[in-house]
C-alpha cells in the first residue's frame, strides 16, 4: 500500500505545473458481485424447501431468490490537474430472505432464512482527465472488508423417515473477511454549472476470494467441510456527481 501512495504522490508532483482541480464525487451504483459458493447453499436450501412443500399438505414456503444484483455508494476527493490523486471509499450491500411456516397435525413449523452480504472498501485512487469536466478514467487500490450476515431457523422435528436432500444449519451469526481490492472505471458527466457536473460510471472491481470467519469457526453453509470463499469481484454501473474547485 505505502508504494501504491508513493507512485500517486509522483504522478501528481509531475503535473504540479499546471492548474490544480480538487474533485468530489459521489456515485449511487448498482453492483453486480459474484458469490457461486453462497448461491450454491441457496440451490441446496431450496431443494430441501421442495421437497418438504411436497410433502407437509400446507402453505408452500417460498423459495429462497438467488443473490443478485445489489447496491452500492462511492465517495471520492482527488486533487491535481491531467493526473489527479486522492482517496475512495465504497460500500455495497445484496441480500436474500425467504419466510414461511409449515403446518403439520396442527403444528406449526416456522422457516425463516436470510443472507446479508455487505462490503466496505478504503482506497488510494488514480484519475485520468481526458476531457475536462467530461471524460475520466480511473483506478484504485486498496483494502476491503466483506461481512455475511447468516440467519436460520429450520425445524428440528421434521419427519426422520423424510430423507432430507439437505438441512440448512440453524443459527444466527456474522462472518467476516477482509483482503486487498482493485476497481478501474469510466466516468461520463455532462456539466449542470460552475465547477459541477453529473452522468454515469461504468466500473470493474477486483478482488480476491476468501473464506470469512466468525471467531474460530468460518463460513461453511454448504457443510463440505471446506469453506465458503466469497469475493466482491464484478462490474457496477453508477449515477455520478460531481463539484470541482480550483486551488
Amino acid at each position: 500500500m505505502r508504494a501504491i501512495l508513493a507512485g500517486l504522490v509522483v504522478a501528481a508532483v509531475g503535473v504540479a505545473g499546471g492548474a490544480t482541480t480538487l474533485a468530489v464525487g459521489s456515485a449511487a451504483q448498482w453492483v453486480f458481485v459474484d458469490v457461486p459458493s453462497l448461491n450454491t447453499f441457496i440451490r441446496l436450501a431450496n431443494q430441501t424447501i421442495a421437497f418438504v412443500n411436497e410433502r407437509a399438505g400446507s402453505e408452500p414456503v417460498p423459495p429462497i431468490p438467488a443473490l443478485g444484483p445489489g447496491v452500492g455508494l462511492r465517495l471520492s476527493e482527488a486533487v491535481g490537474g491531467v493526473l489527479r490523486v486522492g482517496l475512495q471509499m465504497a460500500v455495497a450491500n445484496v441480500g436474500t430472505r425467504t419466510q414461511g411456516t409449515w403446518t403439520a397435525e396442527e403444528t406449526s413449523h416456522p422457516v425463516d432464512i436470510s443472507l446479508d452480504v455487505g462490503f466496505v472498501a478504503f482506497a488510494a485512487e488514480l484519475d485520468l482527465v481526458l476531457v475536462p469536466e467530461i471524460l475520466i478514467v480511473s483506478a484504485s487500490a486498496g483494502w476491503g472488508s466483506a461481512r455475511i450476515g447468516y440467519r436460520c431457523v429450520f425445524p428440528p422435528t421434521l419427519p426422520t423417515d423424510w430423507s432430507l436432500p439437505f438441512l440448512p444449519e440453524a443459527e444466527d451469526t456474522t462472518y467476516t473477511g477482509a483482503g486487498p481490492v482493485g476497481t478501474v472505471a469510466v466516468q461520463v458527466s455532462l456539466p449542470l454549472g460552475p465547477g459541477a457536473s453529473a452522468g454515469f460510471e461504468v466500473g470493474f472491481r477486483l478482488t480476491a476470494p476468501s473464506v470469512p470467519r466468525a471467531g474460530m469457526g468460518v463460513l461453511d453453509l454448504n457443510a463440505d467441510g471446506l469453506g465458503d470463499p466469497v469475493g466482491f469481484s464484478g462490474p457496477w454501473l453508477g449515477l455520478t456527481v460531481r463539484l470541482e474547485f480550483n486551488l
